[in-house]
């Protein structure tokens, strides 16, 4: 029996959390660049053993994640840990705040998806083309802090950026991950199976953000009671399955009974929360006349797509309750904030300006319809077969032939072929009895032999 000592199986690769020392940098455009190959991005596949490639990546994403947010500190955001007032080396989970958050009558609210950490929109922008702030909440922060609070409040608005994603306590790490980041934490040795048989991982989740659903309570419910004042009003973004985790949390009666009064408008981008979902009256109506949502879709950014009912004529999602416009994005719903942001932008601007009392969605008719798929057109013509006479047909060509058919050509002819006369269910059973017969005398055959 081989034995072989906990000891001697091989370490845990270990990566510095410092771009520099991970041999990147960022260059003029604001892009992450290979110190050695500055013409290059980040490069995942580093070794064949894709535990150290999960191990750089962490790393990466970590000096990222710090890099983003000490540029958000610089715009006057501040960390706060909840549940409120816990230590940094306790189970918690950060969002950032105004720091004079208290002073501001409005706040923008910003709800991202559940895979991404804290103030990163996506890490194909960020880590690519596009650059560090675009990729990041940096950009939404830098571009709206430029507007007012209102037509009679010139001062900028205040800014909460809620947490959606990580809420695994990793002890050792003193900090809290994604799920999907939980795989580049460290383990006891390279070979361990991951953080699900590694009990030290995953066994801890914050009191009352165990999951997207506490933690909008907890949001709604003590962040926004404990920070703004009584007539602040809010401007809420949410995107992906956070906008659907957010719409559910708001479709109930009592719960927005409570909170109309504080919401401006309501932009979701990439959502899926379908109108016919929708629990609240209230709240329905609101979508209709202050909410917009952006989806996906080859349209330059802010064409108009569907009206709030929705349009039958594209394939692109538009029942969400709201008018529906392009995000700029043909693809990735994780982008869609950065893409889409310059629109969003003065759509939040006008409603500002405007006044939540008289802003109302205008009613305009939607003429979209999906162009035509320029995919069919490349496909072969099977016209001049399907219309050939049945003894031109491709053997590929399978179409039913009915129980009487009479199978001949154009000419009257059989095309040389078995013609089908008046087929019946007898004429099938005298086959069939036939064939019985046959077989019956050759098994006497070969055990007469």
């Amino acid at each position: 029996m081989f034995y072989r000592p906990w000891e001697e199986l091989p370490s845990d690769p270990e990566f510095p959390s410092d771009l520099g020392l991970l041999g990147y940098f960022v260059n003029d455009e604001d892009e992450i660049r290979s110190i050695q190959s500055p013409d290059h991005y980040f490069k995942f596949h580093i070794d064949k053993n894709s535990r150290y490639n999960e191990r750089q990546r962490y790393a990466m994403n970590e000096a990222i994640e710090n890099l983003v947010h000490a540029r958000l500190e610089s715009h006057g955001l501040e960390k706060i840990r909840l549940p409120l007032g816990t230590p940094s080396d306790k189970p918690n989970v950060p969002i950032f705040v105004s720091s004079d958050i208290k002073s501001k009558s409005r706040i923008i609210l910003i709800i991202g998806e559940t895979y991404q950490d804290l103030g990163i929109i996506a890490h194909r922008i960020l880590g690519g083309r596009g650059g560090v702030n675009k990729g990041s909440m940096v950009s939404v922060v830098s571009t709206l802090k430029s507007q007012p609070s209102s037509s009679s409040d010139p001062s900028p608005p205040g800014f909460i950026l809620a947490n959606t994603g990580q809420f695994i306590w990793h002890e050792s790490l003193k900090r809290c991950c994604t799920i999907s980041g939980t795989e580049g934490t460290p383990m006891p040795s390279a070979v361990h199976a991951g953080v699900k048989w590694y009990v030290e991982v995953g066994k801890d989740r914050v009191e009352g953000n165990k999951d997207i659903r506490e933690h909008m309570k907890t949001i709604f419910e003590t962040v926004i009671p404990a920070f703004l004042n009584k007539d602040a009003g809010l401007d809420i973004i949410a995107v992906g399955d956070g906008a659907d985790a957010l719409e559910k949390y708001l479709d109930w009666s009592e719960t927005w009974k409570r909170l109309s009064d504080r919401i401006n408008c309501l932009a979701i981008l990439g959502a899926y929360y379908h109108l016919e979902d929708l629990q609240s009256t209230n709240f329905r109506e609101f979508l209709r006349e202050k909410g917009r949502a952006y989806a996906t879709s080859v349209e330059p950014l802010g064409t108009p797509l569907s009206g709030p009912d929705g349009n039958p004529n594209t394939v692109t999602f538009t029942h969400n309750g709201t008018p529906v416009y392009s995000g700029g994005e043909s693809h990735h719903v994780e982008t869609l904030l950065a893409h889409a942001l310059p629109h969003l932008a003065e759509w939040l601007l006008e409603v500002t300006i405007t006044g939540k009392k008289d802003y109302r969605n205008p009613n305009a008719p939607i003429l979209y319809c999906d162009p035509e798929n320029e995919a069919l057109k490349m496909e072969p013509d099977w016209s001049k077969w399907q219309n050939a006479p049945s003894d031109k047909q491709p053997p590929a060509d399978f179409h039913e032939v009915e129980p009487n058919a009479n199978v001949k050509n154009d000419e009257g002819g059989d095309g040389g072929k078995v013609t089908i006369q008046d087929l019946d269910d007898d004429d099938c059973d005298k086959d069939v009895k036939e064939l019985e017969k046959t077989l019956g005398m050759m098994k006497t055959t070969e055990h007469q032999s």
